[in-house]
């Protein structure tokens, strides 16, 4: 009786495994989704914001590709201005066919990331519906495809980089959040790391990437409540988006001096996220200009406690899957390493200088006008980082050949959009029975196949 009871658990846990991922990077991720889908929760409309948790967590848990595309439509049928089913379908019938390949991974990206960077309304919400879901689910994909050539999801990558701002550029309009990519194009680095047996490359470039998606959930937790955590995106220091891209540059930079072949595509990356982390200082700057209200001290206080603890916390909190990857503990609280001998001394700096700081200005005693100060510079701030929107205001003069072809261009894209149907009824009611309809044809393909 004893052996029975005893092999129960074990057996419940070998099906468990058998049916999700359970490594800790995957259970990170499912841990970072469930607060990212706080910010589709809306007035009477909570089933919305449980339907995206469940259909999150079935995508970057479950090990059947067919769960994956179905949670993965249903997500994505959540959105209005989600990608066009010309597209969508496909890729994801496709992913289920030929799973964590690295042509099926590229063409499921553009499922994901469609409304934040393709048709992001002007006036409309930064990054779409659901950024850091989207940011969570595109890491998720990247992860679980390790047989992907990370080479190739370098390169389509940066094509789409690229090709989205010069679509801004030549259409006189501005991009969208580029930045919702650069925790992908991390955890490519993560995985080309390991494949190459570089643990130490590998656990910087998950440092990086799980500081950058723990400041997307925090700013789609707490956004609609309080704007101003946006700044902590920005690369400047003593902020989080600094440690973010100088941990990313210097994971990019070791695979180009440890890989053969790496060289030049590593230094690619650096350049790719340095242009990344400028597309987080417009963006930011625009959620500034539109933002109407008042700075309010929490809004200040929680700026300045994530400046100062957000990095030392969440390596902390996730230092067991920094261990899972790069096989040592490490809490860098006073200093980060970038895996090559050099170290960021900011969290040292930024300690110091906040003690001395609060020893002799007392500023509990003066937060008003703090709190006044903050409130003045944020329009100037706004205004200061929206400078290179100028670049998008007016489309270049082009000679009359490259405008003929970017006409003609133009035309076959409206011939292609042209291809859906114009007026779609709203599917987020019936998305969870139609992509079961569509998991039936799937599985019945699958069964013929076999």
């Amino acid at each position: 009786m004893r052996s029975v009871s005893t092999s129960c658990p074990d057996r419940a846990l070998h099906i468990f495994a058998s049916l999700f991922h359970v490594d800790p990077v995957s259970l990170c991720l499912a841990f970072l989704a469930v607060p990212a889908c706080v910010q589709a929760m809306q007035p009477g409309r909570a089933g919305r914001a449980v339907v995206l948790c469940v259909a999150a967590l079935a995508a970057v848990l479950g090990l059947s590709p067919a769960v994956q595309a179905v949670a993965l439509g249903v997500i994505a049928a959540q959105d209005r201005e989600a990608c066009p089913a010309v597209w969508s379908v496909p890729a994801l019938l496709l992913s289920v066919l030929f799973p964590a390949q690295t042509v099926v991974v590229l063409a499921v990206l553009p499922v994901l990331f469609w409304s934040a960077l393709v048709r992001r309304p002007d006036g409309g919400q930064e990054g779409g519906a659901f950024p850091a879901v989207m940011g969570v689910l595109g890491v998720s994909l990247v992860w679980h495809a390790p047989a992907a050539v990370s080479a190739e999801l370098v390169a389509g990558l940066g094509a789409a980089v690229i090709g989205l701002l010069g679509r801004s550029v030549l259409g006189a309009c501005r991009p969208g959040d580029l930045g919702l990519l650069r925790p992908v194009l991390l955890m490519v680095l993560v995985v080309a790391a390991q494949a190459e047996g570089l643990a130490v490359c590998a656990r910087i470039a998950l440092e990086a990437t799980l500081l950058d998606l723990s400041l997307l959930v925090l700013t789609a937790a707490l956004g609609r409540v309080f704007p101003v955590l946006s700044v902590l995106r920005l690369p400047f220091p003593p902020l989080p988006g600094l440690v973010v891209l100088w941990l990313g540059i210097h994971a990019a930079l070791g695979m180009a001096a440890g890989v053969e072949g790496w060289s030049v595509l590593g230094v690619g990356v650096a350049l790719l996220l340095g242009l990344l982390g400028l597309s987080d200082i417009l963006v930011v700057g625009r959620v500034f200009r539109a933002w109407q209200g008042r700075v309010s001290g929490v809004s200040v206080l929680l700026v300045g406690a994530g400046s100062l603890l957000l990095p030392a916390l969440v390596f902390g909190m996730l230092s067991p899957v920094l261990h899972f990857v790069g096989g040592e503990w490490v809490w860098p609280v006073w200093r980060m390493g970038g895996g090559d001998g050099a170290s960021l001394r900011l969290p040292a700096f930024v300690l110091t200088g906040a003690v001395l700081w609060c020893v002799l200005v007392r500023p509990w005693r003066i937060v008003g006008g703090i709190v006044q100060t903050a409130s003045m510079l944020l329009p100037a701030l706004g205004n200061l980082l929206s400078v290179g929107d100028g670049l998008f205001e007016e489309a270049p003069s082009l000679g009359w050949k490259m405008r003929c072809v970017i006409v003609e261009g133009r035309r076959r894209l409206r011939v292609l959009q042209g291809m859906k149907a114009p007026v779609l009824p709203d599917l987020r009611q019936g998305a969870v029975g139609l992509w079961l309809m569509l998991l039936g044809l799937v599985l019945a393909v699958l069964g013929v196949m076999a």
